[in-house]
């Protein structure tokens, strides 16, 4: 995962950062992305549009809204599914009709529908020997609805890649880091494969997914998890206080004891006590701060100050900063609640003894104490629908062997990995 950097001006707004994503919810501009064949089925649970990474099985299951243009009513209407950009076509007949319907839906809707029904059908015709229909019933926008046929699986599985990461920044474009080769030969076997991820309801019935040729017109489903990942990681603050005082020679090192303490439902906990003075802060998985937390320290024990992160406790957010002072073995630790005058815990501490502390109590908790079961599977099943309660495999559950675990990815840290006992490593799952 990715951090960006961005100087504390202490603006309420996001500070949009890069989102290194394989699935879920696209907050970036497409321009890299479109014009693309966009296999989707219509309308998003929640949990599918929150997930960042899933293990392989299931990349480039990727949300993009289509933008719904309702009188005084404006809306968003989202899809998800797997996007195949047309630039990307190894069959220059097909792309060079693909990228002609583009400009042809886009051109200011001139005409009757049936003349442009005519006039996109006859390119296809064109570019792929018949084999491509345009469905006679969807409109002929910006989101034109192909028929799921032999020829244009065919066409698919010879000629075209579909996405499976990409780096995500809502200030900017989403930018393709990879790509994979289009392997199913006939819709069933798509339909299986997407299926079996999970997809299906209730009733176990199978979700259908329609071949989309998306040219624009997208937007993304706003939403408060939305905000809070577009917001920025690690903060460099302006606020330099070595810069014009000196510690007083009767302030001593202050005793900082740091514990992370696994709780249940999505929840953790981190204890921080200094001097005697305790302060928790919960860590919540809907707002996942571990990567975070892991850089933060890792900048703490390396010496490059200041640093500062915020940590969204799911209705107030607590900043935890550090900053220099005139001795560089010595530090300013400051907790605060954003956007309230207090001061949780605020202390000058030895630099090395805290970046210390936090390393070892990280690779302690992730190693010893830390429960997948409470924190992975949470974020996945609980989305506030209520068709979820209860949720087992099938009926939108993705099995922990298809996730990337937060045990995996903060173990995975070279500054932790090089800190676990061997004996740890080789009985770690």
């Amino acid at each position: 995962m990715s951090l960006i950097w961005s100087k504390d001006d202490n603006s309420k707004r996001p500070h949009p950062r890069d989102l290194v994503r394989n699935c879920g919810q696209l907050l970036g501009r497409l321009d890299d992305v479109f014009p693309c064949i966009y296999l989707a089925h219509f309308g998003v649970r929640g949990r599918d549009m929150r997930r960042r990474l899933i293990e392989e099985n299931s990349h480039g299951l990727f949300s993009v809204g289509e933008r719904l243009k309702n009188g005084n009513r404006p809306g968003v209407a989202p899809r998800n599914g797997l996007l195949l950009p047309v630039r990307l076509c190894r069959n220059e007949q097909a792309r060079t009709a693909l990228e002609a319907i583009a400009k042809l839906v886009g051109d200011g809707k001139t005409g009757t529908m049936a003349s442009r029904r005519r006039d996109v059908q006859a390119l296809l015709d064109k570019g792929f020997a018949g084999q491509w229909e345009v469905s006679d019933t969807e409109p002929l926008d910006n989101h034109v609805v192909f028929q799921p046929s032999p020829g244009l699986f065919h066409t698919l599985h010879e000629s075209f890649d579909y996405v499976t990461e990409v780096i995500d920044n809502e200030a900017g474009n989403v930018r393709i880091t990879n790509t994979a080769r289009f392997r199913w030969k006939q819709y069933g076997e798509l339909l299986e494969w997407f299926n079996t991820l999970g997809g299906t309801g209730r009733l176990r019935e199978w979700t259908t997914l329609a071949p989309y040729f998306v040219c624009g017109n997208a937007a993304a489903l706003r939403s408060y998890n939305m905000d809070r990942w577009a917001q920025a990681g690690l903060q460099r603050p302006v606020e330099a206080p070595g810069k014009w005082f000196t510690i007083r020679p009767d302030v001593a090192d202050g005793d900082i004891a740091i514990r992370m303490e696994m709780r249940v439902a999505g929840w953790a906990k981190l204890h921080l006590t200094l001097n005697g003075k305790a302060v928790e802060i919960w860590l919540s998985d809907v707002f996942d701060p571990l990567p975070e937390l892991v850089a933060w320290s890792r900048e703490i024990d390396e010496g490059d100050l200041p640093v500062q992160m915020e940590i969204d406790e799911e209705g107030q957010e607590a900043v935890l900063t550090v900053l220099s002072t005139d001795d560089p073995a010595r530090v300013l630790l400051r907790v605060t609640r954003k956007d309230e005058n207090e001061i949780l815990l605020e202390g000058i501490v030895s630099r090395a003894d805290l970046g210390a502390k936090l390393r070892a109590e990280l690779v302690r908790f992730f190693t010893s104490e830390f429960d997948p079961r409470e924190w992975d599977e949470r974020g996945d099943i609980d989305d506030g629908d209520a068709e979820d309660d209860g949720a087992e495999e099938g009926d939108g559950y993705i099995p922990m062997n298809e996730r990337i675990s937060a045990k995996a990815q903060v173990l995975g840290n070279p500054w932790l990995a090089s800190a676990i006992p061997s004996a740890t490593k080789d009985s770690s799952p």
